[in-house]
């Protein structure tokens, strides 16, 4: 008893110790909300570019934004690159974090409120990465190869060069590589009655990988008094899937199916800012984005020859003004953004060279939107700030092709955040804010998939659904880490998910709204280093997200989760960091992960199962950084379980059951990194 008692109580120091324990390494804070951590704060886990740096703030987490929206606003991730958001669609915020060597970063700012003079673009949260002023020429070269089992290999090159002078910036980046998805692979595809007595037994093969090519520059300088930012990006990607059914129960017999996407995208934007007096700003944004696409998806089975292509244009044009002014206890933005986005989709299917009708397979989607703004941020008191913002969103949508559509939609969208730091350690943030969903291009047209055998329709009945969001959130200081805990409710009106579509070619799966929903989750996140409790160079940092979502299901009437909300989201990884031997190793285990889809003839469940993934890394000197990983060590499958029903779910029963279990093995890889000019 004595023993247990005494080993209960160090557990109980140790952990007051690690929650009292204070900063090691130097950050200052301003009124402003922002808190700057130097270069050195990092140097304990010593990071190779601004990505790693970026992953150990104390608080933060990086959010990509979401590229699939239309316009500027909310597209963006919580990430400021020298004090400018990055605006590329086709680039994702780790990629560019990514080009930026450790050794030019001068400090990370992050950014609590736009009384800072950014816009906060509804985070509660932004980090700013500011890069070393010094005229210089800089650069990065990256090689990687990394092998799977089944023998498809993932090489890559990469490289940046950088001049800087003053204030003038000259930016080259490109980059050669492919990506192998392991989320596809080997393994078997079976069907089942729903007693279970096999129909049908199958080995199965789905490799699946994509090659880019990347290029893009920018260019910045100061004019007539302000800043001038050029950026422009050219990319292009060719996916590929090859398909091998070999079926041996009941009979022998082969399906081979192929998928080619070839995408080929454009971007060009360009950005000026100007100081109004002390206290103000204009800033001035014009973007314009190009795709186009090109799919043929083939299957071949017993004489049935089955040809899918997809024939692909999208435009998007943007222009958007703001107007800041930043004053001790208040700050104010008032701004404008219009849009003009452009689909045009062509599907084709045909069986032994003989068309098969589609519902809207011939469509051209076009939409005119404009957005207003004004967003205020009131500082009260020392370590408390109020902002309110209200956006106003007025856009005109139309379809021509197989069927028209003209209907125009407005919308307001409130937001109020109210931060207060209760402590030196201890911070308090309370929001809430309603949220429009904007509609999917993808969703007004056809989309048949030939390794499924469905068959999705368009649907231009769809409405956007829109949504009111209430968040609490507490963010604990420990030493040079951080543990935030965040719970929200959504309530959700004209929810979009899966609905029947009847034309006269038949009936069909879409996407379509639904009615009211609602969605609780609570998210933990954890950055701890150990050193306060003697372990040196050992951090601990977990990230979970536990959700819960309820609908009525339009076809059986019962209450359900909204399809693709996976109630559990986690990871936990382990690092142990040897500076004085420049050696770093880490693992990483990621929770199985479960996302339902309600489709009104099946329902279909994707299982991505645990994983360990882990990595060593050597710096034999400042610019030279050696990396060898592994992955999937635990050779993990990943499952796809359909309940087909024989005809609409709540008037049929179950036709059969199939499920696909796939690997792609443990695979390994190195990567050589070399950063001159510092």
């Amino acid at each position: 008893m004595t023993h247990r008692v005494s080993i209960m109580l160090r557990c109980a120091l140790s952990l007051t110790a690690l929650a009292m324990a204070s900063p090691l390494y130097a950050q200052t804070s301003d009124s402003a909300g922002t808190t700057s951590y130097a270069a050195d704060f990092f140097t304990r886990s010593q990071p190779t570019t601004a990505y790693d740096m970026v992953a150990l703030l104390p608080g933060f987490r990086l959010q990509e934004g979401n590229a699939e929206v239309r316009g500027y606003s909310g597209s963006g991730g919580n990430v400021l690159i020298d004090g400018t958001r990055p605006a590329s669609k086709e680039e994702t915020l780790e990629t560019i974090l990514k080009r930026i060597p450790a050794r030019l970063v001068d400090h990370i700012e992050l950014v609590r409120n736009s009384a800072a003079g950014y816009d906060m673009q509804g985070y509660a949260l932004l980090a700013n990465v500011v890069r070393k002023q010094e005229a210089r020429l800089s650069g990065r070269l990256e090689g990687e190869y990394a092998v799977f089992r089944h023998g498809y290999s993932s090489p890559r090159v990469a490289g940046t060069l950088s001049y800087r002078s003053g204030d003038r910036l000259i930016e080259l980046q490109a980059a050669r590589y492919r990506q192998i998805d392991d989320e596809h692979g080997f393994g078997s595809r079976n069907r089942f009655t729903p007693d279970g007595a096999p129909l049908r037994l199958v080995d199965y093969e789905q490799p699946e990988g994509t090659s880019y090519t990347e290029i893009s520059g920018q260019y910045r300088q100061p004019l007539f008094g302000g800043t001038f930012h050029a950026n422009g990006l050219f990319k292009s990607s060719q996916m590929f899937a090859d398909v091998r059914h070999d079926i041996y129960y009941p009979a022998p017999a082969l399906i081979l199916a192929t998928e080619r996407n070839n995408t080929r995208a454009t971007e060009a934007q360009v950005e000026y800012d100007h100081g109004i007096g002390a206290s103000s700003r204009l800033e001035l944004l014009a973007i314009r984005r190009d795709n186009r696409l090109h799919g043929v998806d083939t299957s071949s089975e017993d004489g049935l020859d089955e040809v899918n292509a997809t024939d692909t244009t999208a435009s998007e044009t943007i222009l958007r003004g703001v107007l800041r002014r930043s004053g001790k206890l208040l700050s104010i933005d008032l701004g404008a953004e219009g849009a003009l986005n452009v689909l045009d989709s062509h599907v084709a299917l045909t069986e032994n060279g003989v068309d098969v009708p589609l519902p809207a397979d011939d469509v051209r989607v076009e939409e005119n939107r404009a957005e207003f703004f004004l967003t205020g941020t009131w500082r009260p008191a020392a370590g408390l700030s109020i902002e309110t913002g209200m956006r106003y969103e007025i856009s005109r949508l139309s379809q021509t092709g197989d069927s028209e559509l003209r209907k125009s939609l407005s919308y307001f969208k409130p937001r109020l955040l109210v931060s207060w730091a209760a402590s030196p350690r201890d911070r308090l943030r309370l929001q809430v804010e309603r949220e429009v969903g904007q509609l999917d291009f993808e969703d007004f047209v056809s989309s048949p998939s030939l390794t499924s055998g469905t068959v999705t329709a368009g649907n231009k009945d769809l409405e956007p659904d829109s949504l009111v969001r209430y968040e609490a959130a507490w963010e604990r200081r420990i030493g040079d880490g951080s543990l935030v805990v965040a719970a929200r409710h959504e309530s959700i009106s004209n929810l979009v998910d899966r609905v029947v579509v009847v034309s006269d070619d038949g009936t069909f799966d879409s996407a379509g709204n639904i009615g009211h929903a609602t969605r609780d989750e609570v998210e933990a996140n954890l950055n701890l280093p150990l050193d306060p409790l003697g372990l040196r160079g050992l951090t601990v940092k977990g990230n979970a997200l536990f959700r819960r979502s309820r609908v009525r299901d339009p076809l059986t009437g019962a209450k359900r989760r909204i399809s693709g909300d996976p109630p559990v989201e986690a990871d936990v990884s382990l690092t142990y960091d040897m500076p004085r031997h420049g050696l770093r190793m880490g693992i990483n285990y990621i929770v199985k992960k479960t996302e339902i889809e309600f489709k009104v003839d099946e329902i279909e469940r994707d299982i991505v199962s645990d994983r360990v993934d882990a990595f060593v890394e050597y710096k034999p000197s400042a610019h030279w950084t050696l990396r060898a990983f592994a992955k999937n060590l635990t050779d993990s499958p990943t499952i796809r379980d359909r309940d087909v029903y024989s005809a609409l779910r709540g008037t049929s029963g179950v036709d059969f059951h199939e499920i696909r279990t796939l690997r792609s093995g443990r695979y390994f890889g190195i990567n050589v990194q070399w950063a001159f000019g510092s």
